[in-house]
């Protein structure tokens, strides 16, 4: 190489050598900047695999079509039904954990995500605190807000269960329809609720058992008012359509009857059956004939009671005392 430089320096060092030398030179500065060193790592690669490896995958045994993808998506129906006809204050994942009391967001967050299969431990916890129906949540049976159980054929049966409770509210819902068909709604918090799926017929569509479980909700109603509860207690009549989808728990119960506006005494006043309150003679139009036709039933039971009561005195006055000599 030496000796070639030698022989011809003076081709190189005039100006066609110099400016051959300097084309030659520039392309292989080119070449060497286009192709990477293998042994110096390429600082983005580096980055974006970082970025990848630190972002949740999925959970590898839940299948798009499994059991556990169902209970997922119904765990994002309930925070649907929570939300609905909310205009603000909406519930998000993190209110749903702090209401839950859970040490981090995460551990809510990565089942609406199904990134984690919740346990049987954490699914009752939720249900718990939100009302929801466990059988539904897991399996899709019955309703969301609803639960299947026993009922008391009396109103008044449920006198102990719902102090026990002690609601924030207490609600008698009827419905505006000719059988004036009744539940009780408790409001437990603002969301949560317990819904008493017994249904009893505030009207005239009834027979004997119906005429005592009108008794029974007005010994009820009167009970609750002389009792710790008696500011806790409201009312509301629905049409048929509301009323059915409030009763069927198929909606959160706050979305029907969280409005203040829609308050009505009609329990209070269906308590006067003998029309003290100066707005009585308002009470059929308000509130129909099959409302004043349990009324009627109800004074009836009254008389009956006062009656019977009166009989079983006077046999008791004319009972010989133990200490009397029997003839």
């Amino acid at each position: 190489m030496i000796d070639f430089i030698l022989k011809n320096k003076e081709w190189l060092f005039s100006g066609v050598g110099v400016s051959a030398i300097l084309v030659i030179g520039g392309w292989l500065f080119k070449r060497s900047r286009s192709e990477p060193i293998s042994t110096q790592p390429n600082p983005t690669s580096a980055v974006r695999v970082e970025v990848v490896q630190t972002q949740p995958l999925p959970a590898k045994n839940i299948q798009p079509n499994s059991e556990v993808a169902s209970i997922v998506k119904r765990f994002n129906q309930v925070l649907d039904l929570l939300n609905e006809k909310r205009t603000y204050g909406k519930y998000t994942i993190a209110g749903l954990a702090q209401l839950m009391k859970l040490h981090s967001v995460g551990e809510l967050e990565c089942v609406f995500l199904g990134n984690k299969e919740p346990s049987f431990e954490f699914i009752d916890h939720f249900c718990a605190t939100f009302g929801v129906n466990r059988n539904w949540l897991i399996e899709g049976k019955e309703a969301p807000f609803r639960e299947s159980g026993g009922t008391h054929f009396d109103p008044l049966d449920y006198l102990d269960e719902i102090e026990a409770l002690a609601p924030n509210r207490l609600y008698f819902i009827r419905s505006a329809s000719e059988a004036g068909e009744v539940f009780l709604l408790l409001k437990l918090s603002d969301y949560k609720y317990k819904i008493v799926s017994r249904v009893w017929h505030i009207s005239a569509h009834v027979g004997a058992g119906g005429q005592s479980q009108i008794f029974g909700m007005y010994r009820l109603i009167l009970a609750l008012q002389k009792s710790r509860l008696s500011t806790s207690c409201g009312g509301r009549i629905l049409p048929e359509d509301k009323f059915n989808d409030l009763l069927s728990g198929e909606v959160f119960p706050g979305s029907v009857i969280d409005f203040p506006a829609q308050e009505n005494p009609w329990w209070d006043d269906f308590v006067d059956v003998h029309h003290k309150y100066p707005i009585s003679s308002s009470y059929e139009a308000w509130y129909g004939k099959g409302f004043m036709a349990a009324q009627s039933i109800v004074r009836w039971k009254l008389k009956e009671n006062t009656e019977r009561q009166s009989a079983n005195n006077l046999l008791n006055s004319d009972a010989p005392s133990s200490g009397a000599p029997v003839s």
